[in-house]
């Protein structure tokens, strides 16, 4: 069974102990004047759908970066050159109604941050992760007050943070804590799970493809198993909405806003694309049975390690407006993405990830029609 950290490194780049609770009032739907945001992270992989977030409601944002990403903003966005490392002046005498953090690693950047702002940021919102808690259990829900992970790393965890490894849930707790900290009662901590939608390429983006190619179709393990994701767009939408209102406290933002099983995710992608096709399914232990167990990664992810990850409890969120469109609406809008892309990506899916020597990860990929191909023999051969 795969770990907890194995999951990170699935779901993380799309995706603490203080759970300070959340102030009363509900995140307005409607916002009362613009405000200037700063958006660290605007350019990366959902930074941009938050940038438009706050546009679409008419505020005035900026994006802070160092400048080697040319990502598709709206027009009269500030792009903002500098380094988390130090060369923060292009922001350091700005004033800030509200600050959204969302590609920070470690505490060091958020200590470093609020040095720079002082007092000159009215909100302040970081992007954290459900990989905070510590040993989630497989029998209950996990709330904003369960245990997290503890920083047992020999390397200072205020250092640089180059990549991502295995301390990647202890190192957010430790910015969960320095943002409440350094921000008191302006700060905001969000807990995503996994991130789906439009610009994503795995579990959600697999079976909208996969559907749309049409043909009978495999499915493996346990068809009851709960399915959690969020929609890129109702991430960010709700995020924008959150720091309006000036909501501090902390929430685990992941969705639907409905209980979802595995069986009723497959089912939503089969009748949306390929109505006439059937869907197989078998034992997962018996399709890592075959010659090339590597092939079903993406196909087993919600089922291989990732059980307490899908038990988060998202009340809180929903009490404070998290609002979440239905799964049909999300695979449409991600595959519409997906043919938007190069032949080149569109032609091959990610299968799995492999742990690399130095405790980074790699993505292991097959191409479609070869996939496919495999797909069929086992589908001939499936125990009935």
């Amino acid at each position: 069974m795969a770990s907890r950290r194995q999951f990170v490194s699935q779901v993380m780049g799309w995706g603490g102990l203080l759970a300070l609770r959340g102030r009363s009032s509900r995140a307005a739907d409607t916002p009362t004047r613009p405000l200037n945001f700063l958006i660290l992270g605007g350019t990366g992989a959902i930074g941009p759908y938050h940038v438009r977030a706050a546009v679409a409601r008419g505020h005035r944002v900026a994006v802070f970066s160092r400048g080697k990403t040319q990502a598709d903003l709206p027009a009269g966005v500030e792009r903002l050159v500098g380094d988390r490392n130090g060369k923060m002046e292009a922001i350091a005498s700005r004033e800030w109604d509200a600050v959204i953090d969302i590609a920070t690693f470690g505490p060091g950047w958020v200590r470093s941050l609020a040095q720079a702002l002082g007092e000159r940021v009215k909100h302040y919102t970081f992007i954290s992760t459900v990989s905070v808690y510590d040993n989630p259990p497989m029998d209950r829900v996990t709330t904003e007050d369960s245990p997290v992970l503890a920083y047992t790393g020999k390397a200072d965890p205020y250092a640089v943070v180059t990549h991502v490894g295995e301390d990647y849930g202890s190192l957010k707790v430790l910015s969960e804590r320095e943002a409440a900290a350094r921000f008191p009662g302006r700060a905001l901590v969000l807990r995503p799970g996994y991130i789906g939608g439009p610009g994503d390429s795995r579990a959600l983006t697999y079976w909208a493809v996969r559907a749309s190619k049409g043909g009978d179709m495999l499915a493996a393990g346990d068809s009851a198993i709960p399915v959690q994701y969020l929609d890129v767009r109702d991430l960010s939408e709700w995020a924008i909405r959150l720091a309006e209102a000036r909501v501090t406290g902390t929430y685990n933002a992941v969705g639907p806003a409905k209980p979802m099983t595995l069986a009723h995710l497959v089912e939503a992608a089969r009748s949306t694309f390929a109505p006439r096709a059937k869907v197989m399914w078998v034992p997962e232990k018996w399709l890592l049975s075959q010659s090339d167990p590597e092939r079903w990664g993406t196909l087993l992810f919600w089922s291989r390690g990732v059980g307490p990850i899908m038990r988060m409890s998202n009340q809180r969120a929903l009490s404070q407006g998290l609002t979440t469109r239905p799964i049909e609406t999300t695979l449409r809008d991600t595959l519409a993405w997906h043919r938007k892309q190069p032949p080149d990506q569109q032609a091959s899916l990610i299968t799995g990830f492999r742990k690399n020597a130095d405790g980074t990860w790699s993505q292991n990929q097959a191409t479609w029609p070869d996939y496919l191909a495999r797909e069929r023999e086992l589908l001939a051969m499936s125990p009935r």
